[in-house]
């Protein structure tokens, strides 16, 4: 949902904001059920190891992911988070109900929610991406990128990709993990493989606890 620019840069929740109020209906209903998602996300900086663990209370789990550096939550709401480095980089991670894509033909959760996507997006920008690919990656994880050319888009070449790595967490919820502003194209593959890599499912306790 969040873009990766190439070439063009927007930030992360320029497009995110916009495909929210397009697709966010199902998403924000079922966020509702008592006990599916926690009140939020935590993100601890180890000043040592010069990382932060991120980690979040999802239905009987917790999601944890290391990232390297130090990230702060610029915003968050039920479904969808922003992380912002200081140098720029923002990530955003949305969580969001298989159930949301169920009627969708796919075989597995990733390549539904893959679609999903591509017909959200598509139906935002009034026509379909001139290329788009589903990559399969380890433990059922996806990474969809798909391009839009459009004349009325701020840059030289006139074109945006998405780019988001789609992990099945639970069989109830979907993690969608998108980048902007994240330099070079080597920093940035860099840091979509430690995404991929360091997120975890681990037991509910390991999310700390909050006050009421």
């Amino acid at each position: 949902m969040t873009l990766r620019v190439w070439p063009i840069h927007l930030p992360a929740f320029f497009l995110a904001a916009i495909v929210l109020s397009v697709a966010g209906v199902p998403g924000q209903a079922a966020a509702r059920l008592a006990g599916d998602i926690g009140s939020g996300i935590s993100a601890d900086f180890d000043m040592r190891a010069d990382r932060t663990r991120i980690t979040r209370r999802v239905g009987n789990a917790c999601m944890t992911m290391v990232l390297p550096r130090a990230w702060n939550v610029a915003s968050q709401d039920a479904e969808r988070t922003v992380l912002s480095a200081a140098d720029g980089v923002e990530l955003e991670l949305v969580l969001r109900p298989a159930r949301a894509a169920k009627d969708l033909p796919q075989s597995d959760i990733a390549s539904r929610d893959a679609a999903l996507l591509q017909r959200d997006h598509e139906g935002l920008f009034g026509r379909p991406a001139q290329a788009a690919t589903l990559v399969s990656l380890p433990a059922g994880a996806k990474r969809w990128t798909a391009t839009w050319v459009d004349a009325s888009l701020p840059s030289a070449s006139r074109e945006v990709t998405l780019d988001t790595l789609i992990v099945p967490f639970s069989d109830e919820w979907v993690i969608e993990l998108s980048l902007a502003q994240a330099g070079a194209p080597a920093d940035y593959e860099r840091l979509m493989t430690n995404l991929l890599l360091s997120l975890r499912r681990e037991p509910a306790e390991t999310c700390p606890a909050r006050t009421p």
